[in-house]
């Protein structure tokens, strides 16, 4: 029997925000990103204890080691936040997350050249030391204002919200310098946020897969 022509039209009140969203986008893939959020999480903690031990033995060997675990470290958040950047944009249509990520990115990046380059130098008493903590605080500013911006995005999970207010608290804590290192704490959880976001948007996508 054909429907009433008369009838008022049914539409929906309101629009389904799903994973039609995130086209190109794979549970498998956004799993792997939360595994290695988790991963970038873990590591952090390691590669403190492994710098605090380096510092304390003053070993060369542990000292290397440290320093190319970091750049490794440093290399896989970047990935990581260029990929929920995108994600984001994807699931939330987010805007203004472009240009605090990739200042993120290329601060993060200088500031692990500048380590090599200046070695010892950026943590005994001088101008040098001054520079680079200086660089230290803009990177923790820089990510309070990610973690504004986040905050910014509408309908977004619940764990995005807490991976704002935790890049903003430790961005804030970083930028004071002599929180630099309680500040790690709030920045770690955050990449246990990001992997929870990951995996939430795996399941989203898992009836259309």
């Amino acid at each position: 029997m054909d429907e009433n022509p008369y009838a008022a039209p049914r539409v929906d009140l309101v629009e389904e925000a799903g994973p039609r969203q995130m086209n190109g986008w794979m549970p498998g893939h956004l799993r792997l990103l939360a595994w290695l959020s988790l991963v970038c999480a873990v590591s952090t903690l390691i590669l403190t204890g492994l710098a605090v031990a380096a510092g304390a033995t003053e070993d060369p060997l542990m000292t290397n080691l440290s320093d190319w675990f970091g750049v490794a470290l440093t290399l896989l958040g970047c990935y990581l936040l260029i990929r929920f950047k995108l994600f984001a944009e994807a699931r939330f249509s987010a805007e203004g997350l472009a240009p605090p990520v990739w200042a993120v990115i290329i601060g993060s990046l200088v500031i692990e050249v500048l380590g090599f380059l200046m070695g010892d130098a950026s943590t005994q008493p001088g101008w040098p030391m001054l520079f680079y903590f200086g660089l230290v605080a803009m990177l923790g500013a820089l990510t309070a204002w990610l973690g504004v911006r986040l905050l910014k995005v509408q309908n977004a999970y619940p764990a995005l919200r807490v991976m704002g207010w935790l890049d903003l608290v430790g961005g804030i804590m970083m930028a004071t310098i002599v929180l630099m290192m309680l500040g790690l704490l709030p920045l770690i959880a955050s990449n246990v946020a990001l992997m929870l976001v990951f995996f939430r948007g795996a399941r989203e996508l898992e009836p259309a897969a």
